[in-house]
């Protein structure tokens, strides 16, 4: 059976390849025409690559089913991976700026022709067209290590677009414009980092992923609820956790109290995407302990 992690392997792999290609052919043309800024770009490329391989591993130990010690599934290896991914970008932004260093210590003339613009231009409409895709497969699968991909191959086209901008300096007299544009990609590649990082790290921290008034707000029109609070959420948007307490007339058996537990249960999971567990604690309704804090 074709399932959602099958998808998104099909989709890293398709990424990896093109990316290979990429960093391939920008990095050997770097070195020939010794352009720092199109070897930073290289690397940038590169990093693409070995993030879907990470994505990849991700994935293979996020689609694994819950266990006795991993009651609650394997889900957040995908985000562990996207943590990884962002450690990977941040160390490649480290390198990239070294070498800018070096070359403001000991200055050097990179070799600007037409096959580099050719090369620049044709690896920006690549990105562009693998963003779209990659960006569109990942909000269709809810899937956090497609996002993050996306959001770093959408920077490479501006990586790639500061390139140009540098060989033109280059071109006019100003070589020192080569080493500039690299830190500005470091720069690029710290943000991007950054981002993935922030996102992953509160599914982690089990941020609020839902505004508690808009699920009370479905809870109470459910028959048999008189009240709903103490709401809280966790997770990713494909994989969301919520508990909450309900109450309910005092009066009602213990089995029409569980009834109401399990239609709520079934609406949320109904009405809000990405649901996948919901905890119910049932109380009466006027009772001090059961009242909101």
């Amino acid at each position: 059976m074709f399932t959602r992690y099958d998808a998104i392997k099909r989709t890293l792999i398709i990424i990896l390849i093109v990316n290979l290609s990429v960093a391939l052919l920008k990095g050997i043309y770097g070195g020939i025409t010794n352009s720092l800024s199109l070897i930073a770009d290289a690397f940038h490329s590169l990093f693409d690559a070995s993030s879907n391989v990470i994505g990849l591993i991700g994935i293979r130990l996020a689609r694994k089913p819950a266990d006795t010690e991993h009651p609650y599934g394997h889900w957040k290896y995908e985000t562990v991976s996207a943590i990884i991914i962002a450690a990977m970008i941040f160390l490649t932004g480290v390198e990239i700026i070294e070498s800018a260093i070096e070359r403001f210590i000991a200055p050097a003339t990179p070799e600007v022709t037409v096959v580099s613009f050719i090369i620049v231009i044709a690896t920006i409409v690549i990105n562009f067209i693998t963003t779209i895709y990659e960006e569109k497969r990942g909000k269709a699968f809810d899937s956090s290590i497609l996002l993050a991909d996306a959001l770093h191959t959408r920077s490479d086209i501006f990586v790639s677009a500061s390139v140009l901008v540098s060989f033109i300096g280059i071109l006019l007299g100003f070589p020192i414009i080569d080493p500039i544009i690299a830190v500005f990609v470091a720069v690029m590649i710290f943000h991007t980092g950054f981002e993935i990082a922030k996102e992953s790290i509160e599914v982690l921290v089990d941020t609020s992923v839902i505004d508690p008034s808009k699920i009370q707000s479905i809870v109470n029109q459910i028959e048999g609820v008189s009240d709903s609070h103490k709401i809280r959420s966790r997770g990713q948007h494909n994989e969301i956790s919520i508990d909450l307490h309900v109450t309910v007339d005092p009066e009602i058996s213990v089995h029409d109290g569980h009834d109401i537990a399990d239609n709520v249960e079934k609406t949320l999971i109904e009405k809000v995407p990405g649901v996948r567990d919901v905890t119910v604690h049932i109380g009466p309704a006027g009772h001090p302990e059961c009242e909101e804090y």
